[in-house]
This record gives structure tokens, sequence and C-alpha cells, in this order.
């Protein structure tokens, strides 16, 4: 299973606010994100962001949102919404509905709990032309040393660099 982490960050790393609040976001990086969203037809998210923004972005139309969660009772109207306790589970099910490929966006503790398992394939990061001073940062709970290897450095509008990474 490929698993694909974007997220958008500023200069010190941090993908919101402490509240999780990311309206400082380019419109330039959203467009790119919901391409990516649609092209990959699966997407795992936190249950902190999924309820954040719930109506607003999620659950993302004609994608498989996979929201983690530690209430696996949970349900939705959505047919396209699938909650799940762990990465691995989020892949089973990812898998089941026929996905080879999954696009990690967050949260924090989300991005950490992919890595810890080893799990990320590929990064994109849309390094954004501010700095938050606090916040979420991209990877939480995470203490682990993980070797990048730079596939490209694109210069975007408003100021942005967007980097591609493998995971070696």
């Amino acid at each position: 299973m490929q698993v694909v982490l974007y997220m958008a960050t500023s200069i010190d790393g941090f993908i919101a606010k402490t509240d999780g609040d990311s309206d400082w976001v380019s419109p330039v990086d959203s467009k790119i994100f919901e391409q990516k969203m649609a092209e990959a037809g699966c997407i795992v998210v936190g249950r902190r962001t999924f309820d954040q923004f719930y109506n607003d972005l999620y659950p993302v139309n004609g994608v498989t949102n996979i929201v983690m969660t530690s209430d696996t009772s949970r349900t939705d109207d959505h047919s396209n919404v699938v909650f799940v306790n762990s990465a691995k589970n989020a892949l089973y099910v990812a898998n089941q509905k026929g996905h080879d490929k999954v696009m990690l966006i967050g949260g924090g503790n989300i991005n950490g709990a992919f890595f810890s398992a080893g799990l990320v394939n590929e990064i994109f990061l849309s390094v954004h032309p501010l700095a938050l001073g606090s916040g979420i940062k991209v990877f939480e709970n995470f203490e682990t040393l993980v070797n990048l290897e730079l596939l490209a450095v694109t210069q975007l509008d408003q100021g942005l660099v967007q980097l591609h990474y493998k995971v070696k």
C-alpha cells in the first residue's frame, strides 16, 4: 500500500495553530491538495481534524474517508466514511475498498502514528512563507530518526515551496 503524507506547513514546522486553525493555508496549496486527494481516491485523517472541518471540508466527496479515532463505535451518515482505531486498520480498510494508495492528511498525532509504524512512503510538504511560533507539529509523539530522499522542490505562487520526499 502506497502511503503519501501531504501537509501544509509553516516554516517553523507547524501544520495548524494550537486550536487546530489552519486558515493561513494558501488557496494555491488548497487547490493542489484537492487534486491529490482526488487522485489518491482514499484519505486518512484524525478525528479532531475531521470533526473540526466537518461539512466544510470533510467528508471529501468522491473519495473514501478513513477517520482514525479511539471511538470505533462511531458512525456517520455518509457512506464513504469509515472509522478505525489504528494505522494498520486504516490500511486494511483501504485495501478492502480496492485502494492501493492513501493520502495521509493529518493531524500531527496521526502522522506520528503512521511514521512510528513505518508506513509512510512519500511526503509532500507545502512550506508557507510564515512562522506560527507554536501549534500542532507535522509529527506529534514521534521520536524516531527517518531518512528521506529529496525527489523534487517546486516553487509555487505566493512564495510557497513544495518539497517532495521519498522515505528511505
